[in-house]
C-alpha cells in the first residue's frame, strides 16, 4: 500500500494508493482515529458495482453505515439535489462526528464534497474515486461544488478530504470511453511533468489501455504526486495551481458551445491540449515536435484530434466568458519546455482564433 501525504494550509491528509485498497476502507478510516458513522453517497451505476463491498469494509471495521444513492449523470450535481441530500442526512441523524464517503467519479466527488463542506458547517469526508479522471485529478485538492442552470461549478468551496483511497482495480469495470476520457488528464500531467513521463505513455500506452496494474499504478501515482505538490503550494488557486488548467481554456469553450454533450470533458481537454502545444511552439519556440507526437498519442488512445460540429468562433467567444478568464488574451497555460508550464500567457487573439480554427480543419 502506497501512502502519499497531502499537506495544505487548511489540512494534512493521507492518500492511499493500491489495487484493492477500497477493501480496506474501514481499517484506513479507523487508522485516522475517527469514530461516528459513515454515510456513503454514490450514484446508481456505482452502487450496483461497489456499494456492497465498501459498506462491508466499513462495517467490518466497526462503523455504522448508511447509503444515499443519487441518479448517475451531471444532472445530480445541482442545488436541488444538494437540498435533498441535506434532508436525508438530517433524517439519518447525521452529526458532526460522522463522515460522508464519496464513492464514485467526479460528479459524486464534487457533490458529496460540497455536502460535507456545508452540512453542519463541515463534517468528515472520505473520497473513494472510481474513475480514472477522479483518481488522478478531481478527488484531490479540495475543489467541490455544484452547477447552476447557467454554468458548471459556479457554486462551491475549497474543502479538503480527511482521507483519499485510490484503488486502480476499480477502473476495470469502466466502459472504454470513460477510461479513455480520464487518459486525457493523464496526458496533461505527462506534459506538465516532463519528457520521461510523456515518453512512458508514448511507448507503453497499450499497457494502460489493458489496465496492466504494474503500469497503471505508477502512472496514477505520478499524477497524484504532481497535483499534491501544486495544491500544497497553492490550495485556493491564486497562483501556481493554474498550471493544472493546461489545455482547459480551449476545452471549456468547446464544452460550453457543445452544451456539454458534443464532447466529454476528457475529449475537450484532448483538443485543448493540442491547441496549447501548438501555441507554445509559436510563443516559446517549444522544441521536440510535441504537437505531432501529442496528436499521435491522443489518436492511439482513442481521443479526438479534430473538432467536428463546433463553430470555432463560438469557442473563442465562450472562452472570454469562462469563470477562469480575466480576458480572452491572457488566460492560457503554455509550455516553455515539456515540464516547464507558464501561467497567464498573453496570447494574441488572432493566433488563438487561428489555432481553434485549425482544430476544426479550417
Amino acid at each position: 500500500m502506497i501512502q502519499l501525504l497531502a499537506n495544505t494550509r487548511s489540512k494534512e491528509y493521507p492518500v492511499f494508493l493500491s489495487a484493492g485498497a477500497s477493501n480496506d476502507a474501514g481499517k484506513l478510516w479507523s487508522s485516522q482515529g475517527r469514530g461516528g458513522k459513515i454515510v456513503i453517497i454514490t450514484d446508481s451505476n456505482v452502487a450496483n458495482l461497489f456499494l456492497g463491498e465498501v459498506e462491508q469494509a466499513f462495517v467490518s471495521a466497526g462503523f455504522g453505515v448508511k447509503a444515499i444513492v443519487v441518479d448517475a449523470g451531471e444532472e445530480a450535481k445541482s442545488l436541488s439535489e444538494a437540498t435533498r441530500l441535506y434532508s436525508e442526512l438530517y433524517r439519518l441523524q447525521t452529526r458532526r462526528r460522522d463522515a460522508i464517503c464519496a464513492l464514485g467519479g467526479g460528479v459524486v466527488g464534487d457533490l458529496a464534497g460540497f455536502i460535507a463542506s456545508t452540512y453542519m458547517r463541515g463534517i468528515g469526508l472520505v473520497q473513494i474515486p472510481t474513475t480514472l479522471l477522479s483518481q488522478v485529478d478531481s478527488s484531490i485538492g479540495g475543489k467541490v461544488g455544484v452547477n447552476i442552470s447557467e454554468a458548471k461549478n459556479f457554486v462551491g468551496s475549497f474543502y479538503q478530504p480527511d482521507l483519499v483511497i485510490t484503488d486502480p482495480s476499480l477502473l476495470k469495470t469502466l466502459p472504454r470511453d470513460q477510461l479513455v476520457e480520464g487518459l486525457a488528464e493523464v496526458v496533461k500531467y505527462a506534459l506538465l511533468s516532463g519528457d520521461e513521463f510523456f515518453y512512458a505513455l508514448e511507448s507503453s500506452h497499450e499497457e494502460f489501455l489493458m489496465l496492466n496494474m504494474a503500469f497503471v499504478e505508477p502512472m496514477v501515482r505520478r499524477c497524484i504526486e504532481y497535483k499534491l505538490g501544486v495544491v500544497s503550494d497553492d490550495e485556493r488557486d491564486y497562483g501556481r495551481r493554474a498550471v493544472l488548467n493546461l489545455g482547459h481554456s480551449v476545452a471549456h469553450g468547446i464544452e460550453t458551445v457543445g452544451n456539454y454533450t458534443a464532447y466529454s470533458h476528457g475529449q475537450a481537454v484532448a483538443l485543448g491540449l493540442i491547441a496549447a502545444i501548438r501555441i507554445s511552439e509559436q510563443v516559446f519556440s517549444l522544441e521536440g515536435d510535441y504537437a505531432a507526437r501529442l496528436e499521435s498519442l491522443l489518436d492511439l488512445l482513442g481521443l479526438p484530434v479534430r473538432m467536428e460540429g463546433i463553430d470555432p468562433h463560438a469557442v473563442t467567444g465562450a472562452m472570454a466568458s469562462d469563470k477562469k478568464a480575466d480576458d480572452l488574451s491572457a488566460n492560457m497555460v503554455l509550455l516553455k519546455q515539456i515540464g516547464e508550464p507558464v501561467i497567464n500567457c498573453d496570447v494574441d487573439a488572432a493566433m488563438l482564433t487561428r489555432e481553434v480554427e485549425r482544430l476544426a480543419g479550417e
